[in-house]
């Protein structure tokens, strides 16, 4: 049997050591090469059977006892196995093996503050063997301990550098010190290691997601899909990183690959909801919400998000039932609340959004955002000297934002101060001098005051910053028409119906100007166009009556509704 054992015979030496013990049934430590075979090849019952007559016989047989603790271990017999090591222990209290055998039972029964125990003890005999250090991290990583972890798990990489699985257990210990640096670094090598294991490559990717290396974690998730295209996390957050960079197209791709694999997936249903939403494809979103919901039911994001897109359908009833159980599950929720004000807004009421976003600034008095939206809703209600102060709050607390000077000085405007207003867009304009909207808003006080030629230079500034602005080049053509300077007006509303061939008051302008040249010709379209797009807009009877006239041919020079010359039309904030 032995000779057979050693050649790796084993079934044969099985045999033969089972005749054996038929021939001297009496003699124990035959036995205990038979047991050792059967461990050998699995048959772990009969091992033990064979090597638990043995211990029973002599019990002090070291050898004996911890075949049959490993036999206990194959099994999964944990308690038993470690009772077994103790016992050995007792009579060879310095047996690295043992003792570090005895651990991984400890390990498996999760009592690690043991385990921990006896490694240290073991490191003490042997202070160079890797797997102790790399299983005593273990324990301690799993008592909290991660300064020991890390410490154990570096002396066991520097012992043996080429175990990649220690690299990676290096990671993610580092990663919860929150050195993240570091644990890329160990995730990396790792990886170059063993490129092929899909949990490392997801690991290093999701660390690279958490610290907001959006490329780079993309290109990690690319990486774990090659190794594993069914990897339903990965297609998620590969989903998640799309949607925040702006491809929605790819962000649509990937949810809906973990929906095929995974069609309970509440969160990728919800996440393509949102995906769809920022698209624009409103009755799609609305879809996906509803059918994550039925899944996620408690996620009050997903009301709120299926509430906007209800709001923006006009689906108001709908609307508000999705932010009414939104609040149902977070009573407080600050979006929820700015949305449910923007409902109320929509519907005109008024008095009950400005009563919501005082509620929201009596817990958050410095939320810009809400200051924001209360001071437009003042505005809806005519309560401008309200809106103005709380324009001047916003200020305080933002010194720095051109947006606030420019939205303050705006609100000023409406309220008849041009000198207050034009001191706001100034200040607007040092603190960001390419600021094309305070420059247009700066040009609309001067063109109020019928200063064309500082009206013009406001203007053509602001055509330098975006020269696609429709506002800009319309109302740099007012300012032309008002000096006089027929031709450089009509190239500038030219040039706004070729950033929006939907501007209807440029037609009208054009068709002032081609009227006052006696170019019917040219007047009788622009008029007409302006009609088509805005039949009841504040310049329709003034079409209608010119094309009388141009029908007529009695015409005479035209005027605008509200004067000689053409208003600027004013930006919103």
């Amino acid at each position: 049997g032995l000779l057979l054992q050693s050649q790796g015979q084993l079934e044969d030496a099985i045999r033969e050591y089972q005749e054996a013990v038929r021939l001297r049934p009496d003699t124990p430590l035959m036995r205990l090469n038979l047991g050792i075979a059967l461990r050998v090849l699995g048959h772990r019952d009969g091992a033990i059977t064979e090597l638990k007559q043995v211990v029973q016989a002599y019990p002090d047989h070291l050898r004996a006892r911890s075949q049959l603790a490993a036999a206990y271990q194959d099994k999964g017999e944990h308690q038993l196995a470690a009772q077994e090591y103790k016992r050995i222990l007792v009579g060879d209290p310095n047996n690295f093996s043992i003792r570090f055998n005895y651990a991984t039972t400890l390990m498996a029964l999760k009592d690690f503050a043991g385990a921990a125990s006896e490694l240290e003890r073991a490191i003490g005999l042997e202070p160079d063997v890797p797997e102790a250090h790399a299983l005593l991290a273990t324990a301690l990583s799993a008592r909290g301990n991660l300064a020991g972890a890390r410490s154990h798990l570096e002396r066991a990489v520097a012992l043996k550098p080429d175990r990649a699985e220690w690299h990676s257990q290096l990671g993610e210990v580092l990663a919860r010190q929150k050195d993240y640096r570091a644990a890329i670094e160990a995730y990396r090598q790792a990886q170059r290691l063993n490129p092929k294991d899909v949990d490392t490559a997801y690991s290093l990717a999701f660390l690279l997601q958490q610290t907001g290396d959006l490329a780079g974690a993309a290109g990690a998730y690319e990486h774990v899909l090659t190794l594993n295209p069914g990897y339903a996390n990965a297609h998620y957050n590969l989903g998640i990183i799309k949607q925040q960079q702006g491809d929605l197209p790819r962000a649509d791709q990937e949810f809906n690959t973990v929906i095929k694999l995974n069609p309970n997936d509440g969160q990728a249903l919800i996440n393509l909801g949102r995906t769809k939403l920022l698209k624009g494809d409103l009755q799609d979103a609305v879809s996906c919400y509803r059918q994550g919901l039925s899944i996620e039911p408690n996620d009050s994001s997903a009301y709120i998000e299926l509430g906007s897109a209800l709001l923006k359908l006009k689906d108001r009833l709908g609307a508000r039932s999705a932010l009414e159980t939104a609040l149902s599950l977070a009573p407080q929720d600050r979006q929820a609340l700015i949305v449910l004000a923007d409902l109320e807004q929509d519907e005109g009421n008024l008095a009950q959004a400005e009563t919501i976003y005082r509620r929201l600034l009596d817990k958050q008095p410095n939320d810009l955002k809400v200051l924001e939206l209360l001071a437009d809703v003042l505005e809806d209600q005519a309560k401008s000297e309200q809106a103005i102060e709380i324009y001047q709050r916003i200020v305080q607390q933002n010194p720095r934002s051109a947006e606030a000077f420019n939205n303050l000085g705006l609100a000023l405007q409406k309220h008849g101060d041009q000198t207050g207003a034009m001191a706001q867009y100034r200040h607007a304009l040092e603190i960001k001098p390419e600021f094309a909207e305070a420059h247009i808003n700066l040009g609309n006080v001067y063109l109020a005051q019928r200063n064309f030629a500082a009206a013009a230079d406001e203007y053509t500034k602001a055509l330098q910053s975006n020269p696609s602005s429709v506002l800009a080049h319309y109302n740099l053509g007012v300012a032309f028409a008002g000096q006089g300077d027929a031709e450089n007006a009509l190239s500038q509303y030219r040039e706004a119906l070729k950033a929006d061939p939907h501007y209807a008051s440029a037609y009208y302008a054009l068709g002032l100007i081609y009227l006052n040249q006696s170019n019917y010709a040219e007047a009788a379209p622009a008029f007409e166009s302006y009609l088509s797009l805005a039949p009841e807009g504040p310049y329709a009877s003034s079409c209608r009556e010119s094309l009388d006239k141009i029908r007529q041919a009695q015409v005479g020079p035209a005027r605008s509704p509200q004067g000689t010359e053409l208003t600027n039309s004013a930006t919103t904030h």
